[in-house]
């Protein structure tokens, strides 16, 4: 995720400023923390964490957000690229 600001910035809509802006930019940030950790984004936005800082619309809009598809799907090729996932190797 080597753009990760204009990653983010399409997340929520622009930099923006105020408290939305700020708790919808560290919920992002906390989705992509947990896909780093092995997460499926499935799991991240039923944490509690998300669903107290984010309204079921809000959550949507994370899921059909073409940016954050591609960015998974990088994260997961990285995964299988670095055979991590190769259950030989354990």
């Amino acid at each position: 995720m080597a753009e990760q600001g204009s990653f983010w910035e399409t997340l929520i809509g622009g930099t923006g400023e105020g408290p939305e802006a700020e708790r919808k930019h560290k919920v992002l940030q906390y989705i992509e923390h947990r896909l780093k950790e092995g997460a499926s984004l499935t799991e991240a936005l039923e944490e509690d964490y998300v669903r107290r800082n984010c309204s079921q619309i809000e959550i949507e809009e994370i899921l059909v957000n073409p940016e954050l598809v591609h960015a998974a799907r990088e994260h997961m090729e990285g995964d299988f690229e670095s055979g991590e996932l190769d259950p030989g190797g354990r």
